[in-house]
């Protein structure tokens, strides 16, 4: 029962008895800029030091699912540290944001007053910046990382966007509308009533507003750019086909591609590495996760995939499945965490 016991911890003060109160507001000098981020100490002298990188969420790096994690991981005897990433916190997908998180993860590592004893930082990410941070690792110098954990992480930039445009309506709709936000002016003229429909169904969305302002929005907007809005939504064809041309219309496409593509630059993660992915995430498929693992598993002898019932795209589900694969996603944790108390850098 001692190896679950970190992972339990975890699950019950993540979901349970969760805290969202943000961290302390500081500022990390970068070479480029200064950035915000919010900074959680350890209680005694940690037990190590983790990054916990935000996903692509209205709320930024200020996401109270992220604060609660954050919280969590510090209340087991950790520093935390969540950066404002603002590309990512601008829903906008970009190739450097993968340098920004490099940037961020070296500066953390070398920082005298976030990190005066020089641990190796851990990293903890979700979703698409899980995938961006991969990609950022993989090229850092060696074991600069302790330890990575992958929350529904994608492998091919390609085949999750195609997951996303193909869906139907019982599938969330939020990853499909940050790709047309960031790609359709590319296929498109761009329109100023179309882009402020989009964004208001994001924000509908992320938000969870009662009350959606999408309607309201819809009807003051040009009723060209309501109706082509409409067909997006209804016809899944036109709109894979349309966002895929874009994709592939966009100045430099084959660079973006090779940057943004995990399966490219899996070879070179070599640092022990924890895969947790929802079994019906409807965001990024689950087969990603797998097929990234397939990938590492020949070279990685520190690797560990959790299909899982317990969440979907992030959010634990808390119900009669809990019991039943409470241990496995405790391990999972835990093996992130054993990696994680790691020698000084």
């Amino acid at each position: 029962m001692k190896i679950f016991s970190e992972g339990l911890q975890f699950i019950y003060y993540s979901s349970i008895k969760k805290n969202t109160d943000a961290g302390d507001e500081k500022k990390l000098k970068l070479a480029s800029a200064t950035i915000p981020i919010l900074y959680y100490e350890a209680a005694e002298e940690p037990l190590g030091i983790i990054i916990t990188f935000t996903g692509f969420s209205v709320n930024g790096y200020k996401d109270k699912r992220m604060i609660a994690v954050s919280r969590t991981f510090q209340k087991l005897g950790y520093t935390v540290i969540s950066p404002q990433i603002k590309k990512i916190d601008q829903l906008l997908i970009d190739p450097n944001s993968v340098l920004e998180i490099q940037e961020v993860i070296s500066a953390i590592a070398k920082d005298e007053k976030l990190n005066p004893r020089h641990l190796k930082p851990a990293v903890f990410a979700p979703s698409y910046t899980a995938g961006m941070c991969a990609l950022a690792i993989a090229n850092l110098p060696h074991q600069i990382v302790s330890s990575l954990c992958l929350l529904g992480t994608y492998c091919s930039i390609e085949k999750s966007m195609k997951f996303v445009l193909s869906s139907t309506s019982e599938v969330d709709d939020y990853g499909m509308h940050i790709l047309m936000k960031n790609f359709l002016s590319y296929a498109i003229d761009k329109q100023v009533d179309l882009s402020v429909i989009i964004q208001t169904a994001i924000e509908d969305n992320g938000f969870k507003r009662p009350i959606p302002a999408l309607p309201r929005v819809m009807l003051q907007a040009n009723p060209a750019a309501s109706s082509l809005y409409k067909q997006l939504i209804q016809d899944p064809s036109l709109r894979t086909n349309l966002l895929l041309q874009a994709w592939n219309n966009m100045p430099d496409a084959s660079r973006w591609k090779e940057q943004l593509d995990v399966a490219s630059h899996a070879s070179k993660l070599a640092l022990p590495i924890t895969i947790i992915h929802g079994k019906e995430d409807n965001v990024i498929a689950s087969s990603e996760s797998v097929s990234l693992y397939h990938l590492l598993k020949e070279k990685n002898k520190h690797l560990l995939l959790n299909l899982t019932s317990l969440l979907d795209h992030g959010d634990l589900k808390i119900g009669w499945n809990l019991m039943k694969e409470v241990f496995n996603l405790s391990k999972s944790i835990n093996h992130f965490l054993l990696y994680t108390k790691s020698p000084l850098a």
